[in-house]
């Protein structure tokens, strides 16, 4: 499996040259390539004129990966992490250090008591895929729960280490590795082929530190504890389980 930056038409070139660069990843040419199916397991970052996108493969009717705070925010509900979130302060601030494609981050976001999240995202990839997701919204709702998000290109453990600050939740997404039987959804899929599957030790303990109030851990249901840290309660639903260490 190879990750390419590529375009889709040849006047967005400079722009992918230019991110190619930024993100030290080889600029692909497609239009150059016959043998498009020996590439159906790579990676392309592509730069379009509508937004930067991810794909798997150069199939033209593969479905486009990205951010889509649009479509979230109306049409996606976790009932399972809104119990996770019940009896949170009111105006309480967030720390994301997962963020992925933010999803989670503007499901925490739809609370009305909540005043900001933070989102720590470490991979350069996946932070300009978040930066370009909030460049592009356009609905009224999302735009109001997006602008409670402030991003971070940082990892974890520096951040935490680092910063004074307290924050009322601390929210933990690690990657799901080796217990799914079906395949994962394209978002989760790709992060995970792209990513490490290392989680990174102590995370667990630094956020139970840099929390006033509660730490949320999300799991596959069959996954140990984090860091094998008991919680103080857990949610379960079929696949996902929410661990919550309530800070005493």
């Amino acid at each position: 499996m190879r990750f390419f930056v590529s375009y889709s038409h040849s006047c967005l070139k400079q722009k992918a040259l230019s991110l190619s660069k930024n993100l030290n990843l080889e600029l692909f040419d497609h239009f150059k390539i016959d043998d498009i199916a020996s590439f159906s397991n790579d990676y392309f970052l592509v730069c379009t004129s509508e937004r930067l996108i991810l794909k798997k493969g150069l199939k033209k009717n593969l479905k486009p990966i990205f951010s889509n705070f649009d479509d979230w925010a109306t049409n996606y509900n976790d009932e399972l992490l809104k119990k996770a979130l019940k009896g949170l302060p009111k105006q309480f601030s967030c720390l994301d250090v997962t963020a992925g494609f933010g999803k989670d981050s503007l499901e925490i976001s739809k609370l009305n008591h909540c005043r900001s999240i933070t989102l720590l995202e470490k991979a350069s990839w996946m932070y300009s895929l978040l930066e370009d997701g909030l460049e592009n919204v356009y609905s009224g709702e999302a735009k109001q729960l997006t602008k409670k998000f402030s991003l971070r290109n940082i990892d974890n453990l520096t951040f935490l280490n680092s910063s004074k600050e307290k924050y009322d939740l601390i929210y933990i997404d690690p990657m799901f590795y080796g217990v799914q039987k079906s395949k994962a959804k394209k978002h989760m899929q790709a992060l995970r082929d792209l990513s490490s599957d290392e989680t990174q030790k102590g995370l667990l303990r630094e956020s139970l530190n840099s929390a006033k109030f509660r730490v949320i851990v999300k799991r596959h249901k069959h996954m140990n504890y984090l860091d094998d840290e008991v919680p103080t309660r857990s949610i379960k639903g079929k696949v996902v389980r929410y661990d919550i260490y309530n800070i005493i």
